[in-house]
């Protein structure tokens, strides 16, 4: 291993005021490389903690658009990624399935260079923007491996540590000879085919993008850093799963003093995120129906998403408190229910609090992941797109007031305590790579 105050294979030596050899080399580097989805690195940043508190060195290999938000999680960003604009490539990729007839939504699907809600579906070409797109899509991730590999020749990380769709780490772990990790979110497996995601076909894609490089795909992830519940754990194929308990992290954000003042209401927190604003668009019906509906039912409600989409929302029932863009795991420890649009970050959060949910699911990933943990009974999931206000309310009283999903969530927490802290996980990878 490398000491951490020498980019080369040199030793420091012990001296006065100098750390012992003994020490310097029980320090490792440590780079992790994820994608440019906001979000898709939450569950690796507690990791990163755990290792630069235990004195290693850690990097993470990102795009542009993340590193201002991985430097204030506390990590040290290396914005070298080149990636397109996930959202557009989001919005395309569902604009074609409609206009192919492969996905239905109750209207129309959003512009996918505005954001706007179309007209009519022939006023954007989307075969051509596919043609363009493909090109462009084939060159971030020809230039994302090359930068990676050039970063990590001259760092030398001894474990590499990747994201669901940043695979450039594992790629370069490959060549370097080095240990590699998926870090997962929680419910998504390797090669798992119940989401409704075509993954093999992407690596094929990116494997073409780029020629000389032996292929990869997901079946060759040998180990897996997994906090889902054991109740809930998703295909891993052949890789070992290493279980690892969830530390919530969703930004940075101060704790509002009424979080904690006495209260006579039940509360309801409703969060929606900015992919399901960004990608369906701001005027889902569910999304207010959940509000009215738990304010209906005497909660106290606290909402939190984008600007954009509480300014669409308008005028909100009286005593609705509006938080925008604020950290979900502040708001959990106080909160009876939580309702939200299925994304596996919400799902986590809230199992990891103990708080029973709803899961207004819009993707066909996130009702996967809705269905996973709703098969604890901590959960009810309804999709989100086609969900009658009926049903919404119906399943925000049954939360509210039978016993029985809180119980549910109560054992699910229990579960996930037991798991390992990361802390306990990084001791497990480093001294596997010392042994090596």
């Amino acid at each position: 291993m490398t000491c951490s105050f020498d980019a080369g294979s040199g030793r420091t030596p012990a001296g006065p005021g100098l750390v012992p050899n003994a020490v310097l080399e029980a320090t490792m580097r440590l780079l992790f490389t994820t994608s440019n989805w906001a979000g898709h690195y939450f569950c690796m940043i507690p990791l990163g903690w755990a290792a630069q508190a235990a004195g290693h060195e850690v990097r993470v290999v990102c795009a542009p658009a993340q590193a201002d938000t991985i430097g204030r999680a506390g990590l040290v960003p290396v914005p070298v990624l080149e990636s397109p604009d996930m959202m557009y490539m989001a919005r395309l990729n569902l604009y074609a399935q409609v206009a192919e007839g492969r996905a239905a939504l109750p209207g129309l699907p959003l512009h996918p260079v505005t954001g706007q809600r179309v007209s009519r579906l022939d006023e954007f070409d989307v075969a051509a923007a596919q043609k363009a797109f493909t090109g462009e899509y084939g060159d971030a991730v020809r230039i994302s491996h090359l930068r990676t590999r050039e970063f990590a020749r001259a760092w030398r990380p001894e474990l590499v540590c990747h994201d669901v769709l940043a695979e450039e780490g594992a790629l370069v772990a490959d060549e370097l000879g080095v240990e590699s990790v998926y870090c997962a979110p929680g419910l998504f497996g390797t090669v798992d085919e119940e989401l409704g995601l075509d993954l093999a076909l992407r690596d094929l894609v990116n494997n073409m993008a780029r020629p000389g490089v032996p292929a990869w795909g997901r079946d060759r992830i040998t180990r897996v850093i997994d906090p889902s519940p054991p109740s809930a754990v998703p295909p891993l194929g052949d890789a070992v799963r290493m279980p690892v308990r969830y530390v919530p992290y969703n930004g940075p954000g101060a704790l509002p003093s009424w979080t904690l003042e006495r209260r006579t209401r039940p509360r309801v927190c409703v969060v929606w995120g900015r992919s399901a604003t960004g990608i369906y668009g701001p005027d889902v019906p569910a999304l207010r129906e959940a509000v009215e509906a738990a304010a209906a039912l005497g909660a106290d409600v606290v909402l939190t998403a984008a600007p954009e989409q509480v300014r669409a929302l308008g005028p909100l029932p009286q005593g609705v408190r509006v938080l925008e863009d604020f950290p979900l795991h502040l708001l959990l420890p106080e909160a009876d229910v939580l309702v939200h649009h299925g994304s596996d970050n919400c799902l986590m959060n809230g199992a990891v609090a103990g708080v029973p949910q709803l899961s207004l699911a819009m993707a066909s990933d996130q009702i996967a992941f809705s269905r996973r943990l709703a098969a604890t009974g901590a959960v009810v999931a309804l999709e989100g797109l086609t969900a009658r206000p009926d049903a919404i309310r119906a399943a925000l009283a049954v939360l509210l007031d039978d016993p029985a999903p809180r119980a549910a969530a109560g054992r699910l927490q229990a579960e996930m305590a037991l798991a390992p802290a990361p802390s306990e996980v990084l001791r497990q990878l480093t001294e596997s790579v010392a042994a090596v």
